[in-house]
């Protein structure tokens, strides 16, 4: 090759550059996002019948499960397809619309810019197919009942008064979506007598599944004449359907009772034997034992079992053991609580999964030290009803000061369980922390109701003490960490927490937490050494308006 040629080359190479055209790099991200320069129709116009909905964004746009996150209300039959062209979206529906209807078309999170995934904020159009468009709307917050956290995308539904489905049994008319503070909105309703539903829709099925899913109502009917706020509700858990059984067989060793959802007590009635051992074996389900060893035979039993609706059953069950090479279930043990830090009034427990057939108290010992070792007093004790549970109500000021430790020993042997397996040696230590070690969390409560629950949680929301019409309150002894402070309103007086009831429409208990006023948290942090007071909650009952 002749340096002609080279030069030549190296010509032709820098002139095919320079003409190369690329997109510059760099530059500023961009955060903006699409905004809606036209639509067809018209935000807010009437008499629109086309099948065509078109919106023009400023900038290239995409859609993302629009099918899945567009929001027609009131819903309407048929399906649409979506049509994309750089900045152009049309929707072509296959159904025609209702004459004299207000249409409002919710798209939530459904189109973003193209290259950065921007999402246009309440991007809504509203449409009328008459000479009127509806105006009326409804608004209100959607909260965990549990947690007091505002839910975000729940399925909020709105049912005529008198329409015969409801959450529970068909999609509503009209639907909308909580936004990121739990807040929801109706738009563009006619005046009417409405009923209002939540629920965190997992499966997009647009009603609720009680066995699955968190859900919630207004109990009063909302009579819309005026635009109306406050229209607030939380979402709880609550299985409505009627209790069943399942499955109901022998398994190895055992005969199991499996029920389709958890229940909260039963009683079995036997004529062909004098006693039958069994226990709730999880919360839906009853294992009962072969402890006379009997295989073959079939014995007939009358099953009653309760949920926490009070559905009630009664059925009876045929019972039988057959001979099997499966092992039973190892013989285990818990002993409680589990944190090495107690009050002076503390309960000691043991937990069993199998029933205890033989209890020796002489093998169940406190030990102090050396000298003082003492035998767990029977005056105190308590058993539950089918003996997998064991408890002592101590008072520790009665054995140690703080910062001395005390030992809960059961000795090999202490127990055994109605298939003969014996206990091994079960052991904790406890002590009592002094002031400078743990924390502290008082307050008051303020209220009319006459009965009520203050409870002290963790940061898991899980309930670690709770007193009982207790207006002055402390919660001592703390380890350093985060803890929430509750209060539950026991309308009836049964010590517990009673959720809303959706067939019998009663609203469930009210449970206020505690909100540092300024921060607006719910957590409260404690460290060692720590008191921390005016941790104060109040609730008023008879409000007057």
């Amino acid at each position: 090759m002749t340096r002609t040629h080279i030069l030549l080359i190296i010509l032709l190479t820098f002139i095919s550059s320079c003409a190369r055209i690329s997109s510059p790099t760099g530059g500023p991200q961009d955060k903006e996002p699409p905004i809606l320069v036209s639509s067809n129709p018209k935000d807010g116009q009437t008499q629109y019948n086309q099948k065509t909905i078109t919106l023009v964004f400023d900038e290239a746009i995409t859609a993302r499960s629009i099918e899945n996150n567009l929001i027609i209300t009131p819903s309407m039959a048929g399906n649409f397809k979506t049509k994309i062209k750089r900045n152009t979206i049309q929707l072509l529906f296959d159904s025609a619309w209702r004459e004299n209807t207000t249409y409002s078309l919710n798209f939530g999170n459904s189109i973003e810019d193209l290259n950065e995934g921007n999402v246009p904020s309440n991007l809504f159009l509203s449409f009328a197919t008459g000479e009127t468009i509806d105006s009326l709307t409804i608004s209100g917050t959607i909260t965990n009942l549990y947690t007091g956290e505002p839910i975000k995308q729940a399925l909020v539904s709105l049912y005529p008064s008198s329409d015969t489905l409801d959450i529970t049994s068909g999609a509503a008319l009209y639907l909308t979506k909580t936004d990121s503070a739990g807040n929801y909105r109706f738009q563009n309703l006619p005046t009417g007598n409405f009923l209002v539903y939540g629920v965190l829709d997992k499966n997009n099925n647009s009603k609720a599944d009680t066995d699955k899913e968190l859900y919630g109502f207004l109990k009063d009917t909302v009579k819309l004449t005026e635009n109306i706020s406050g229209q607030s509700f939380a979402l709880q858990r609550l299985n409505i359907q009627p209790l069943s059984i399942k499955t109901n067989r022998h398994y190895g060793k055992y005969y199991d009772i499996t029920f389709n959802k958890s229940i909260t007590s039963y009683q079995l009635e036997s004529t062909d034997l004098n006693e039958l051992d069994h226990q709730l074996y999880a919360s839906d389900k009853i294992r009962i034992y072969n402890t006379q060893n009997i295989f073959g035979d079939t014995t007939s039993l009358v099953l009653h079992a309760n949920d926490s609706i009070n559905s009630q059953l009664k059925q009876t069950i045929k019972v039988y053991f057959n001979k099997s090479d499966l092992t039973g279930d190892r013989f285990t043990q818990e002993i409680l609580p589990t944190s090495p830090y107690i009050t002076n009034k503390f309960e000691l427990k043991v937990n069993f999964n199998k029933p205890i057939n033989t209890y020796n108290p002489q093998k169940a010992i406190l030990k102090k030290d050396s000298i003082n070792t003492f035998l767990l007093p029977d005056s105190v004790l308590h058993w539950n009803d089918t003996k997998t549970e064991i408890t002592w109500a101590l008072n520790a000021s009665q054995l140690i000061i703080p910062g001395e430790q005390i030992q809960a020993i059961f000795e090999p042997g202490a127990f055994i369980s109605i298939e003969s397996d014996t206990s091994t040696l079960i052991q904790k230590t406890y002590q009592v922390a002094k002031p400078q070690d743990s924390g502290l969390i008082e307050g008051t409560i303020t209220t009319d109701a006459p009965n009520f629950i203050i409870q002290l949680l963790n940061n898991q929301n899980r309930v670690l003490r709770e007193l009982y019409n207790v207006k002055t309150y402390s919660f001592n002894n703390l380890d350093a960490g985060n803890y929430q402070v509750r209060l539950i309103i026991d309308t009836n007086n049964n010590k517990s927490l009673d959720v809303g009831n959706i067939l019998t429409r009663t609203n469930s208990e009210p449970i206020v937490f505690y909100t540092d006023p300024v921060s607006k948290s719910k957590m409260i942090s404690v460290k060692k050494n720590w008191e921390i007071g005016d941790i104060n909650i109040s609730y008023t009952v008879n409000k007057t308006n």
